[in-house]
């Protein structure tokens, strides 16, 4: 029971922060777009289509999320 409710309450924790991240993460994105379309004239490639901040939060979500079910005393599978 209490393995239960912890899994869940792991998996909460991720499922409130994701949402928040996919936006900040879309709305990145489209700014570095933006960003790739205004010097497109003589510099292919100059600008990289997803930006390192969109990586890193990335990361650190997945990091988080397991770092909470350590937390919780779950296993690295759950």
């Amino acid at each position: 029971m209490w393995a239960f409710l912890r899994i869940m309450i792991s998996a909460a924790l991720t499922a409130v922060a994701l949402p928040f991240y996919l936006r900040w993460a879309n709305e990145q994105s489209e700014l570095q777009l933006d960003k790739m379309q205004k010097a497109v004239h003589f510099t292919p490639g100059a600008e990289a289509p997803l930006p390192p901040e969109v990586l890193a939060g990335a990361a650190g979500l997945g990091i988080s999320h397991f770092a909470v079910g350590r937390m919780l005393r779950l296993g690295w599978f759950q």
